[in-house]
């Protein structure tokens, strides 16, 4: 039996940390338009810049392949490298086109797509699919410490944090995030918790990894 002076001291557990930023507006934004792989709205990347100097420097930065998506996270490091499970929502038969425009031929459809998460009716992927993707590549992340950035679509990053809430995909509808809105996390190794969730990080300041 160990004496306490032979017992091993437990391991210090490095917390990894993970921001996940919502990519930059878009004209598809203005015009509630599903899909689109425009690029930046050319005043946004005043907004853009303003907010890679508020929130540092992340010892790495993964964007959604989306033109946007990759726009957005060349402000953080000129080397970030795209991520094929942060992409946006295959909307089948609705891409590029408006909500309205589809609410016009088929409401049935929408409001459908809207209250049955594992539905598909524009023969794209469900919302459930879309979540399960996300959270596997949350899931296998290496909790090795740091602070890494991720950029990716608004409904992907609203996703993410019902899962990691544990709220009901249905909720999905009644969360907003607007254009470079973030969600930070951070990983014990076992589990990802919230931190944060909106326009800043906790304390406001500037987060330098």
């Amino acid at each position: 039996m160990n004496t306490p002076a032979e017992e091993p001291k437990p391991t210090a557990v490095r917390a990894t940390r993970l921001t996940i930023l919502c990519r930059g507006a878009t004209a598809a934004n203005q015009q509630s338009r599903f899909f689109s792989n425009a690029p930046l709205l050319p005043k946004e990347r005043v907004r853009l810049s303003n907010r890679a100097q508020n929130l540092g420097r992340f010892t790495s930065v993964l964007h959604a392949p989306e033109h946007s998506a990759a726009e957005t996270a060349a402000a953080f490091s000129p080397g970030a490298a795209a991520c094929l499970a942060l992409r946006d929502v295959d909307y089948g038969r609705w891409n590029g086109r408006t909500v309205a425009e589809v609410a016009e031929e088929s409401s049935q459809d929408l409001q459908c797509w809207m209250s049955d998460p594992s539905s598909a009716p524009h023969g794209g992927e469900t919302l459930q699919a879309v979540q399960d993707r996300a959270v596997a590549w949350l899931s296998q992340l290496p909790a090795e410490g740091g602070h890494m950035l991720a950029v990716t679509h608004a409904i992907v990053l609203k996703l993410l944090f019902l899962h990691v809430v544990g709220a009901p995909l249905t909720s999905i509808w009644r969360i907003d995030v607007e254009p470079l809105g973030l969600l930070a996390l951070t990983s014990d190794g076992r589990r990802w918790a919230l931190r944060s969730f909106g326009a800043e990080l906790p304390d406001g300041s500037p987060q330098t990894g």
